[in-house]
């Protein structure tokens, strides 16, 4: 599944397994998620990321408008299911 991973060195698309595992390392933890745009686009972020005291994400936190610590990992929705992150956030982002 494509997908867009923003970290402390920027945003890249990524392709990542749709299974829960493949998103727990990709944030390293427990994961949660926050809308971005409701019925089509959620941010994977980890769910300690303030306990643990991860740092602020600059570029995930301009896209959601609120602190985003850690990395973020942005895909689109269908229904309950994770799929493909549109391709207008790619471009957003220029990759």
């Amino acid at each position: 599944m494509k997908a867009l991973l923003i970290d402390s060195c920027g945003a890249r698309a990524i392709d990542i397994e749709n299974k829960l595992e493949a998103f727990q390392e990709a944030v390293d933890g427990y994961i949660e998620t926050v809308t971005l745009e409701p019925d089509e686009v959620v941010m994977i972020v980890n769910e300690e990321g303030l306990l643990r005291g991860l740092g602020i994400n600059p570029l995930a936190t301009a896209l959601y408008g609120s602190a985003i610590v850690g990395v973020a990992v942005v895909v689109g929705i269908d229904g309950e299911e994770f799929c493909d992150v549109p391709e207008r956030y790619l471009r957003r982002f220029g990759v």
